[in-house]
């Protein structure tokens, strides 16, 4: 037995070496981390090679470990390695119960990475991450895979005997990023704070200590969720400190009550809030660079892998759009508009070519870093053509169809329009035009509302909407805009879904480029071209009968939420889809009472959004979106040619009294053309034979009486 074991032992210790002889093959350099290679700026282009930003670590201060405050040291150990003076570079305690958790949850979220490995991995074993061939590590994205965790373990091991741990906590402390291009500590605390490492109290300190986890997500400069996330991580790495036996809880209650935020505010430098993005490409910056994260570009390769990002932004329309905005708000500020935003993709690609999140990016008053084409917010009557598409899609209704406008209790609840008017029965494509929310109800009921929300989603429309809520037709249920333009595309394109996305190409340092994203590539036909063609004809009227823009190829729908806290204008033409929006953004948590005489009757103020009061879809459109069409299609660039009609659409003339069929017995003036799918919805009837209730029939023209010719004289 006793031999037995011992073979086994020593079977266990041959292949324990084996392994580590097997995975310590071709190891990095432990040199490399006196030696390393020199970062490279990645670099922000516009589609037309223009220079947006560029991404960079900051020229470094490296400071020793005994100018860092100890809070600062602290609170990092605390956070990131309560064991860091303990272990010999692994904690193979905490490993175990985070491989555990992972096999038991069967996910890879819970982390065990030591400071020293955190040093490997990111000084180390990353300057290798575009070398040899077959490496799993790829263009600096992170490599989890179970031969880069050993070789990683093994490193730690290293670096541990041949470094102190004040010369590997030093190291760390001097290289992680803290976000808004701030790397190392002395860095991080003169961006945040304006003062030296050195000098940092307990409240900062605990604030920068828990930035690197996630210096995007809790950017204090960011936005409203940002913030907060940012708020929950430093009181998170403060109740750290107390369970670390480092500061008591009195000096935690001391450090939270300290105003770090109004410290921040006041130290601010050039190079902090939004990453010191330009305000007039702010919003589309921070979208693309977020983006690249969210595509597995970790912030090392950002900031130092000298990528060149070729996007599709366009920058002259980009400088035309932001000055529409900002006009259409100066326009309309005595009616409480303070802000706006205007999206402009490629409907047949969904190439985002002008993005303006706000009328001031750098503004705090109305919350300017928000951006508002990203956000999600009630689109009013935009939502229609959603309902309304899915049901000419059933073969049940047509443009010509009448609809109620006549009945305002639905399943015994009264709704009312935007004027208060009842129209009866009249054809859908006059509900579209005047956008009345009745018939839109009544139809969304019809053809059934989960039908309506899948069919939206089809179109690339995001959210949860509520199928038992009829008001989720008129828009109730919140959207981004870049969802919303990306959908309505499929009208435009010929029945195409599009994916809204901001990069064309990227380039590595070798000029070789790097995999495309699948955004990049068109979903593929979601719905006839026959049925996008005759949904365009019916949104065609829209701009042409409110905007004026008649005789020319526009397309779209005007949308106004029900407390008047946005108003939209959502449109295309055959080479552009453009979204536009006007609001009053509040920068506190209550409306200020000076604009409650703007207010329609029965509207009250509530919320941190202050509504916009008498701003209408209509007036976006008149002072937003028509003056950027007009400007855009300008100086040299024509309109582009109306939409190509497709095979297998038929023009019927049809009977005003019920959409019908016209025919002989039709009076004079009582038909007009319309447009239909062949094969679907077409008016099988004659004129009068589709009655709605309550409307009566036309009078049948009384016979003409025949007078008889009197005979003839006869001869005589």
């Amino acid at each position: 037995m006793v031999a037995a074991l011992a073979t086994v032992g020593t079977l266990g210790s041959v292949a324990t070496v084996a392994a580590v002889g097997y995975y310590s093959q071709g190891l990095p350099s432990l040199d490399s981390l006196t030696s390393a290679n020199l970062a490279q700026t990645t670099h922000i282009y516009d589609r037309n090679g223009a220079l947006l930003t560029s991404l960079y670590e900051q020229n470094r201060t490296v400071v020793p470990l005994s100018k860092v405050a100890l809070p600062l040291q602290d609170a990092t150990i605390s956070i990131e390695d309560r064991t860091f003076y303990s272990h010999q570079g692994v904690d193979y305690r905490r490993l175990a119960i985070a491989v555990a958790y992972d096999v038991t949850h069967r996910s890879s979220t819970l982390g065990a990475s030591t400071i020293t490995e955190q040093v490997v991995k990111d000084d180390v074993l990353c300057t290798t991450c575009s070398q040899a061939a077959g490496n799993a590590i790829t263009s600096g994205v992170a490599d989890r895979s179970l031969t880069r965790k050993i070789r990683e373990l093994l490193l730690a091991e290293e670096l541990e005997r041949r470094y102190s741990k004040q010369q590997i906590l030093e190291l760390y402390l001097n290289s992680i990023f803290y976000g808004n291009r701030a790397s190392g500590i002395e860095t991080a605390a003169q961006t945040y704070f304006g003062v030296p490492a050195a000098k940092l109290d307990l409240a900062q300190a605990a604030f920068l200590a828990g930035l690197p986890q996630d210096p995007a997500g809790y950017n204090p400069f960011g936005g409203v969720e940002q913030k907060a996330a940012a708020k929950a991580r430093w009181q998170g790495v403060l109740s750290a400190m107390v369970a670390n036996r480092k500061i008591t809880v009195a000096q935690e209650d001391a450090a939270l009550k300290v105003d770090i935020w109004k410290q921040m505010a006041d130290h601010r430098t050039a190079t902090a809030g939004g990453n010191g993005a330009d305000p007039l490409t702010g919003h589309f910056t921070d979208y693309v660079i977020q983006y690249l994260r969210d595509h597995g570009y970790d912030d090392k390769t950002l900031f130092t892998g000298g990528l060149a990002v070729y996007t599709t932004l366009d920058l002259p329309m980009q400088q035309l759009a932001d000055a529409k905005v900002k006009a259409a708000v100066a326009e309309y500020a005595n009616r409480g508009v303070n802000t706006g935003g205007l999206l402009a993709l490629n409907p047949q690609n969904g190439e985002i070519l002008a993005m303006v999140g706000s009328a001031d990016y750098a503004s705090e008053d109305i919350r300017g870093q928000v951006n508002l084409t990203l956000s999600p917010r009630q689109p009013g009557s935009s939502f229609k053509p959603y309902t309304y598409g899915y049901a000419l899609s059933t073969g049940q209704f047509n443009a010509a169809t009448l609809v109620d406008d006549k009945d305002a209790t639905i399943g015994g609840t009264k709704f009312t329009d935007w004027d208060g008017r009842l129209e009866g029965w009249i054809p859908l494509r006059q509900a579209v035009e005047q956008s009345r929310n009745l018939p839109a109800l009544w139809t969304f009921k019809a053809v059934g509302p989960q039908n309506v929300i899948d069919f939206a989603h089809k179109l690339g429309l995001t959210g949860n909407f509520d199928p038992s809520t009829l008001t989720t037709t008129i828009g109730s249920g919140d959207v981004r805009m870049i969802d919303h333009l990306a959908a309505l595309s499929a009208f435009d394109n010929g029945g195409h879904r599009i994916y809204a996305h901001p990069i064309v190409k990227i380039v590595d340092t070798s000029g070789k480029p790097l995999a495309a994203f699948p955004e990049n590539t068109v979903g593929g036909q979601v719905i006839t071209p026959q049925l996008a063609y005759v949904m365009t004809d019916i949104l065609h009227g829209v701009p042409g009968k409110e905007l004026g823009m008649a005789g020319l190829p526009v397309a779209g729908k005007t949308g106004t939420t029900d407390a008047y806290t946005t108003a939209w204008m959502m449109g295309y033409t055959p080479d552009l889809a453009v979204g536009t929006m006007l609001a009053h953004v509040n920068k506190g948590d209550t409306c200020t009472s000076g604009y409650a005489n703007l207010m329609p009757p029965g509207v009250q103020a509530s919320g941190w959004i202050c509504p916009t009061r008498v701003v209408w879809g209509e007036d976006v459109g008149l002072n937003l979106f028509r003056p950027f069409l007009k400007s855009y299609y300008s100086g040299g660039r024509a309109w582009p040619a109306s939409w190509k009609t497709p095979t297998g659409l038929v023009t019927i003339n049809v009977c005003r009294l019920d959409g019908m069929r016209a025919d002989a017995n039709t009076p004079s003036g009582q038909s007009y053309p319309e447009v239909f799918v062949q094969g679907l919805g077409e008016p099988k009837g004659t004129c009068g034979s589709a009655l709605p209730p309550g409307v009566a029939p036309y009078p049948t023209p009384a016979p003409t009486p025949i007078v008889p010719s009197p005979s003839p004289t006869p001869k005589k």
